[in-house]
């Protein structure tokens, strides 16, 4: 998988509907569990379009992840230690081809909500000859990011107890 690393970026808006994704449900569930030191603060739209020559089409999809507990969403250093762990396990996974990733860490709450102020922006983006062949590889790639996301949870677990005690 390609992944780019976004000095700072703007949150996705995040005000048209979701396409149903059974990959998006499954992440969604994971990462937001008791388990896991993130959560999803939000999902952005996912959408399938041909290229000008309508050889190849593309699917996309972005959400916005933070940490569950809100003093460590004030921890940049954080940020960039997730940003690293990510970058080094995605970069094995799937194909340059036809898998992309954009990480990038938002300054600030977008406008329309409170929330936290800073998140990790995850873009992911594939590539495939019909619509449905670019859906079912973003669906691998978000299984491979949801992957990444529940190893980095238990390493950074165990080394902010490790700081407590």
């Amino acid at each position: 998988m390609r992944v780019e690393i976004i000095a700072n970026t703007t949150a996705p808006s995040t005000t048209q509907p979701i396409i149903e994704n059974r990959a998006l449900q499954a992440i969604l569930a994971a990462v937001n569990s008791e388990d896991s030191v993130f959560r999803i603060a939000a999902t952005g739209t996912q959408q399938a379009q041909p290229d000008s020559g309508g050889a190849v089409h593309t699917f996309s999809g972005g959400l916005r992840l933070v940490f569950s507990n809100d003093s460590f969403n004030q921890d940049r250093g954080l940020y960039y230690e997730l940003v690293e762990k990510l970058t080094q396990l995605l970069k094995e996974a799937g194909s340059a081809d036809s898998l992309e990733i954009k990480l990038g860490l938002s300054a600030g709450p977008p406008a329309e909500s409170k929330g936290p102020s800073q998140t990790l922006v995850i873009e992911l983006v594939s590539k495939g000859s019909s619509a449905e062949q670019a859906e079912l590889r973003w669906g691998l790639g978000l299984a491979h990011l949801q992957q990444a996301l529940l190893f980095t949870s238990r390493l950074l677990r165990q080394q902010l107890s490790s700081r407590s005690e």
